[in-house]
């Protein structure tokens, strides 16, 4: 058991969140730390439209609306005894509540450089406005500034070039280390700025309804 191989107690009861831009590896994460801890996981979105729990994005985008409250309750009845994980990208809706909040161990924040986040996304097959909304989300640090406020229990993990298989003892030895915080911010990245401005310009230039 990697958590016995960095000292730490048997994680027993309480929430984990593991959250992130789409792309980032939440999902295998989830199933390789749920496997770990003998714990279960839950998809928040996923759950979320399993127990019609959404509604349709009145913008007309191809998005949905949670329906938050109903969302909670749904997922402490599901929760019941001992260890769960959240998997989720907006996590901050949960933490602003104290059920939820005075019960979570940590928050494992996944974040991946958006070059190489475009590249993962468009392997999914994804269309160039979905992709290039997610980049941005990402680049602009859309979560982690959702979530600040409670930067003292996140951990946060680049994983633009990590291989899945190191992200255990990723997250183990950043609770030993008792490494905790938010400090990526991709806007202050120097390399990215083109990349970033050109991402805008292309979403306003579509958003615009301008064609050739």
């Amino acid at each position: 058991m990697k958590y016995q191989d960095f000292g730490l107690k048997k994680m027993n009861d309480g929430f984990i969140f593991i959250s992130g831009t789409p792309g980032t590896g939440k999902s295998t994460l989830a199933k390789l730390l749920s496997e770990e801890l003998n714990c279960n996981y839950i998809e928040v979105s996923d759950f979320a439209i399993k127990k019609k729990l959404v509604i349709p994005d009145e913008t007309g985008r191809d998005t949905y609306v949670i329906k938050e409250d109903e969302l909670k309750e749904e997922i402490l009845k599901e929760k019941g005894e001992g260890l769960t994980i959240l998997v989720t990208h907006y996590p901050d809706v949960f933490l602003d509540d104290d059920r939820f909040y005075l019960n979570t161990l940590f928050l494992i924040l996944l974040r991946t450089n958006p070059k190489s986040l475009m590249d993962r996304l468009k392997k999914k097959g994804w269309d160039e406005k979905k992709v290039n909304e997610n980049v941005l989300a990402e680049a602009f640090n859309t979560i982690a500034e959702d979530i600040y406020d409670y930067k003292d229990m996140v951990i946060e993990i680049d994983t633009s070039n990590e291989n899945q298989n190191n992200l255990l003892d990723i997250v183990f030895n950043k609770i030993y280390t008792l490494d905790f915080g938010i400090r990526i911010n991709w806007l202050l990245n120097e390399t990215l700025v083109n990349f970033i401005s050109s991402l805008v310009d292309s979403l306003n230039f579509n958003n615009n309804g301008i064609s050739d």
